[in-house]
């Protein structure tokens, strides 16, 4: 265990230096791609390698000139890092700009200062019921398999796509054991290792994470821990699109409570749902984006209450509260909240939110939020 995760924790500590010389080393182009609903599938089997873009760890600087304050820390960060060629290492991008208004502006402010060799915009529709919303999400999902032909001069035949999904689902299926183990055992990992064990798995190709998970897997069925009995199980919910601050996972432990599952996309979001491979592959990468679980601001869903999905993954924890995580300037999210706050009230269920954003200059704010949480919900 010990050997894999200080591995994921170098990956991790410095994405720019791992990623670019993962090109050297693989002699393969990099496509970045903006979280959080691009199929990479359709990227690997270009033989290509997918990496989903980060939050930077750097203060934003050149990106203010770019973009506007009020935008979400990714998306200032990104640009910010493009803007001053942090991402030079990055061959192309895709960004599905109908999930978020602030991707809107990436395309065009990439065109006019970075100038990717290959430029995607992806337009996945808002999830309506009828064949329509499918037909278009698949025709989608051509055009961008069609541009990636035509990036790399081959053909992405059906046989290529099958095996980079299976090799998808692999990673998948091995992430989700590492979670059931997690919710058995919750001290056998930390919050900040967890989130650092998903995000790896977007900065690494599938192959080789598939072969870390595997061995670690190993470690945790075969370490005992010992159950600490005095921790109060929490669920995390929310953080779209970015990393939630490792100072702020270790900050919910030290005040006394444990994380044994979240609702988190930098965790179990990004590797739900396996891709059912029956017939063609492009259809079933549709069939995924479709499914309404779990389920997304940014998709449109209306029928299903996050709330409701928040609650069940609580109690299925036997978890005492739920602590929101709104990213700063995050539309979908914000927009949300009040009914997802309204429905913590009506079921009587423990809730707090704690804002974040790129730049934080102290954590006193948030500590007491959450100090004042766990002697809430200590008590219960």
């Amino acid at each position: 265990m010990e050997r894999v995760l200080s591995k994921i924790a170098e990956v991790t500590s410095d994405p720019y230096a791992y990623v670019a010389g993962l090109k050297e080393r693989k002699n393969k182009k990099i496509i970045g791609c903006f979280p959080m609903h691009v199929p990479e599938e359709i990227v690997h089997a270009a033989d290509l390698i997918p990496v989903v873009i980060w939050r930077g760890n750097e203060p934003v600087t050149w990106g203010h000139a770019h973009v506007p304050p009020y935008d979400c820390g990714i998306t200032r960060s990104f640009v910010d890092d493009a803007v001053r060629g942090k991402l030079s290492f990055m061959d192309g991008f895709v960004f599905h700009i109908r999930q978020c208004l602030q991707a809107g502006e990436f395309p065009f402010i990439m065109e006019r200062h970075f100038k990717p060799a290959y430029q995607k915009i992806l337009y996945l529709p808002a999830i309506y019921p009828g064949d329509p919303t499918r037909d278009f999400a698949l025709k989608e999902l051509e055009s961008f398999k069609t541009s990636l032909e035509d990036f790399t001069g081959k053909m992405i035949s059906d046989d290529s796509l099958k095996k980079s999904i299976e090799i998808y689902n692999k990673n998948r299926s091995l992430m989700e054991r590492v979670y059931e183990i997690r919710r058995a055992k919750p001290e056998i990992l930390k919050a900040k290792e967890v989130m650092q064990i998903v995000w790896s798995s977007m900065l690494m190709p599938k192959e080789d994470h598939n072969e870390l998970l595997t061995e670690l897997i190993k470690g945790m069925e075969e370490k005992s821990v010992k159950a600490q009995k005095e921790r109060i199980k929490v669920i995390p919910v929310g953080c779209l699109c970015q990393t939630l601050q490792f100072d702020i996972l270790d900050l919910i432990e030290d005040l006394g409570m444990i994380v044994p599952d979240d609702d988190l996309y930098i965790g179990s979001r990004y590797f739900a749902n396996p891709v059912n491979l029956n017939g063609n592959p492009l259809k079933a990468l549709a069939d995924r984006y479709l499914t309404k679980t779990p389920l997304c601001p940014t998709k449109g869903v209306w029928d299903i209450h996050w709330g409701d999905e928040a609650i069940k993954r609580m109690r299925d924890n036997d978890a005492k509260g739920i602590i929101s995580v709104r990213v700063k300037y995050c539309p979908p999210h914000t927009c949300y909240y009040p009914d997802f706050r309204s429905k913590m009230a009506e079921e009587g269920v423990p809730e707090v939110m704690i804002e974040m954003e790129h730049e934080i200059i102290s954590l006193e704010g948030v500590k007491t939020r959450l100090q004042s949480f766990a002697e809430t919900i200590g008590g219960v």
